[in-house]
């Protein structure tokens, strides 16, 4: 949600500061090994491969899909996602969960519960996409879970800050005017899903295993729903601290089972403590690994809540491609993340982003080229849109490094980072870098920086969803792409900001290139 903007501008900003200070004071370690002795559990579950097999009925009905996807979500921008080829009707995988937990095989299954070990055989149809039959050792949780998410709950249905109505006058007016207002709404609202719950409960039989996942996944909804709203509320002047206190939500946090949006709130956790810091002493605390760590083990005394917050953390430096500073630090996190779900999902993420630091160009090429058929696929039918934009930005950089701004018109981050972007192109001028914002809407023109250093594309409904799969663009803005003088994308993501310091370093980096 976009109210996470200004958040985690913030958590980012503190990240880097982090990695710039610390610099100079650890040297980086020779031969890094990521080092999982330490963690818990046993190994002859969590290793285990979860098999997904599938079956497509009425295949004709879309004659042009010729894969199917899974996606295991983790947190921003990192999930894990898989692909498979359909032959013949068919499709298949084999993932490591490392963990009971939900993952998304959408657009025909929004949630399934995978366990170590499971093998799970899917029936789709595609003449009626509702229409999802289970079989395999993992069956009938996914029956009773796709029940649950289809009849009983909308994970959507909560009371937002953002919900206006219109005044008398034909104003817009904002629904809950205050945090106290929005606190009762979700309060009345969890009851009612609660009981919804029970009635699934009563009417379906579920595991008690089931049970508490989907509880869950209610609870962590209601909880994240509740911090961005206050937090919306914080940032205009409002005191809010009455509304949630961690405790209440951390309850929440155990290893049994993990339900795709314990991430999102373990995050919105981390936010919520960040942004109710004095911005000095924060970034005082920021600055020392360890003063942070002594921070979050203050914060809570839930085992599996303290380590989802360390991890956040830690993936941020991993989503900010900043793999050098992961290993300065890992001590710390190697200390305090033992539970394998976590650990070893970050180590994944570690091992792509370190190859992707070590040579770019292979994901580079990998993005760029999305819309080309692999060894054994159909051509698409079209090419798409979105990366033909980006590819013909590329072409014609005219041997300069180019930083693309992904956003939108009405969204308050791009609004935040125009007189820095404008900053920036004047600091710029003469050099050897092309700035481009790429908007998402079809919006007025009035708020783009009118300089001969910074050119816009309004991107077309086709351009925008090209792009979306590829970069995750809806799941966040401001999103950043830099792209050296060889048209290689050396760098992406949020951390790229222009308001951020590190974003001007990271750029010198590459403009060197041309002073060599």
């Amino acid at each position: 949600m976009r109210i996470r903007s200004n958040i985690k501008t913030l958590f980012l900003s503190a990240c880097t500061l982090l990695c710039a200070c610390r610099q100079n004071v650890i040297s980086e370690p020779a031969d890094f090994v990521f080092s999982t002795e330490n963690i818990e559990g046993d190994e002859a579950y969590y290793s285990k491969p979860a098999v997904i097999t599938g079956h497509i009925a009425n295949r004709d009905t879309y004659p042009n899909v010729t894969e199917v996807g899974i996606s295991i979500p983790f947190y921003d921008r990192v999930d894990n996602k898989q692909t498979s080829l359909i032959y013949e009707d068919r499709f298949g995988f084999s993932v490591l969960p490392y963990a009971p937990r939900t993952i998304s095989m959408a657009p025909y299954v929004d949630h399934m519960v995978v366990c170590p070990g499971d093998s799970i055989h899917v029936e789709l149809d595609f003449s009626e996409l509702g229409k999802v039959r289970f079989s395999g050792n993992g069956a009938d949780n996914n029956v009773k879970m796709n029940e649950f998410h289809m009849f009983y709950y909308l994970s959507h249905d909560w009371p937002s800050h953002s919900n206006y109505e219109v005044a008398a006058d034909g104003t817009p007016v904002r629904k809950y005017k205050d945090a106290a207002s929005l606190s009762e709404a979700l309060k009345e609202k969890l009851a009612y899903h609660l009981s919804r719950l029970e009635a699934f409960i009563k009417e379906k039989h579920p595991s008690k295993e089931l049970e508490a996942l989907c509880r869950k996944k209610i609870e962590a909804d209601y909880f994240s729903t509740l911090i961005q709203g206050l937090l919306s509320y914080k940032n205009a002047g409002e005191d809010v601290s009455a509304y949630f206190r961690i405790k209440d939500a951390a309850g929440l946090f155990s290893p049994d089972c993990m339900p795709s949006n314990l991430f999102e709130l373990s995050a919105n956790i981390n936010y919520w403590l960040l942004h109710n810091m004095d911005p000095e002493e924060a970034a005082l605390m920021m600055a020392d690994n360890a003063s942070l760590m002594r921070f979050l083990r203050k914060t809570t005394r839930n085992k599996m809540l303290l380590q989802m917050l360390t991890t956040h953390f830690y993936n941020q430096m991993l989503e900010a491609n900043d793999t050098e500073s992961f290993e300065k630090h890992f001590r710390e996190f190697n200390e305090t993340v033992t539970f394998p779900l976590l650990k070893l999902n970050t180590r994944d993420r570690y091992i792509v982003k370190k190859a992707y630091a070590e040579n770019p160009k292979i994901l580079s090429d990998a993005i760029l080229h999305a819309d080309r058929p692999r060894e054994g696929q159909m051509a698409s039918v079209k090419e798409n849109e979105g990366l033909k934009l980006l590819r013909s930005v590329i072409a014609g950089n005219e041997d300069k490094v180019v930083y693309i701004q992904i956003g939108a018109t009405w969204c308050p981050g791009i609004r935040h980072e125009i007189p820095f972007q404008v900053e920036m192109a004047e600091e710029y001028k003469g050099q050897p870098l092309r700035i481009v914002n790429f908007y998402l809407d079809n919006g007025s023109d009035s708020i783009n920086p009118f300089t001969t250093n910074i050119e816009t594309y309004h991107l077309t409904d086709e351009q925008r969803l090209g792009l979306d799969p590829i970069l995750h663009t809806g799941r966040g803005i401001p999103f950043y792409i830099l792209i050296d003088k060889d048209g290689v994308i050396v760098d992406f993501g949020e951390h790229l900001r222009p308001s951020i310091p590190g974003t001007r370093e990271i750029i010198d980096n590459y403009l060197l290139d041309f002073k060599h």
